[in-house]
């Protein structure tokens, strides 16, 4: 069964590890903020990085990109052609800095889980450009670190314990069985449709005792103050995405409809702990760690806001780039808004697979 630090999702948990968003209540706003005032532009030169890909011996085909409005997307030979989120530079900018954003969502931690010092393998799911697995294995230099992602973006230096490989997770696995001490994967959100079958196959390739970490992101911008009004850009965000969702056959709703727990359950694990994080979008909030984190969290969204839709409105749901850009028009005026108290919920969960598996 699942345990949660909490009775009810929208809370949080309240433990000395807890995470710096993990808060019970409303998240006490900065009244130093004023209202209608905005905050400073996100500086989009933050968490630059040498992104230049580079892994050997790819075939071709892997790097035959889809092209949409001029941006990139993921090869369909990969079986992906309906992952909404773009591989292009712009876009692994914001990747970059949302590696920060989530570290500081986790008080400076790469995860929860309470995982040994002297464990061998690691896999990172959707690694992306491949920072967190990179910060792993330096944490962790007897350890040997495997990031896999649809797209070749990770950097080609990287710690002799690491090797990124390309991959569809939600294709048949071909890791050996109990070969791993810990699965890691966070924010692909939308680019899972059956979470129990991942599990499965996380669960068959963990080592008896192993454990599995997940970080997403419910696509549902909140107010706890009723400063988020209902004629919000925030709330045309979230009912995209439940939508094209739909149209896509993949959820993002994760949180609300309690899959991660569910789905690991279903495949087997055990020790399931949930902890639900509020992140707020802006620097709106009194507590500096908070501050900081919603800071980060607008300098990773305003980084590539037209990344984050545009497949979604304009090739899911058939919409226009003037009516796109309209619509990011109003989430920037929100996010900017010192008096827009507004949060996405966040959540962490870790699990473990029986020792007697």
């Amino acid at each position: 069964m699942a345990t949660s630090e909490t009775p009810e999702p929208a809370a949080a948990a309240t433990s000395a590890n807890a995470p710096p968003g993990a808060l019970e209540g409303p998240i006490a706003a900065d009244p130093s903020q004023g209202e209608g005032e905005e905050f400073d532009d996100a500086d989009s030169a933050l968490g630059e990085g040498d992104n230049a890909s580079s892994t050997a011996s790819l075939t071709e085909s892997i790097l035959e990109y889809r092209t949409l409005n001029g941006r990139t997307f993921h090869s369909s030979r990969l079986g992906s052609d309906n992952y909404w989120g773009p591989n292009d530079e712009r876009q692994n900018e914001a990747m970059d800095m949302n590696h920060h954003f989530m570290t500081l969502c986790l008080g400076g931690r790469l995860f929860m889980s309470p995982l040994k010092p002297d464990i061998q393998k690691v896999l990172d799911i959707g690694t992306g450009t491949g920072l967190w697995a990179i910060d792993f294995a330096d944490e962790f230099p007897n350890c040997e670190v495997i990031g896999t992602d649809l797209s070749p973006i990770q950097p080609s230096w990287c710690p002799p314990n690491v090797k990124f490989e390309i991959d569809d997770a939600q294709q048949p696995w071909t890791f050996a069985p109990n070969s791993f001490d810990f699965i890691h994967q966070r924010y692909i959100v939308g680019g899972i449709a059956d979470w129990t079958a991942l599990f499965k196959q996380e669960y068959a390739a963990l080592k008896p005792g192993g454990w599995i970490e997940s970080f997403e992101p419910e696509a549902d911008y909140r107010s706890d103050d009723g400063t988020l009004k209902p004629d919000s850009a925030l709330y045309v965000w979230r009912d995209l995405f439940a939508e094209g969702g739909k149209k896509l056959g993949v959820s993002f709703t994760l949180i609300t409809d309690n899959t991660i727990p569910k789905a690991l359950e279903e495949a087997g694990f055990i020790n399931i702990t949930v902890k639900d994080i509020k992140v707020p979008i802006s620097g709106w909030a009194a507590d500096p760690k908070l501050k900081e984190i919603g800071q980060w969290f607008q300098y990773t969204l305003e980084q590539d806001l037209e990344g984050y839709v545009m497949f979604m409105w304009t090739k899911v749901l058939g919409r226009s780039l003037e009516e796109m850009h309209v619509f990011l028009a109003g989430i920037r005026k929100d996010m900017r808004n010192k008096g827009v108290h507004a949060y996405l919920p966040q959540r962490l969960v870790y699990a473990q697979k029986p020792e007697t598996a």
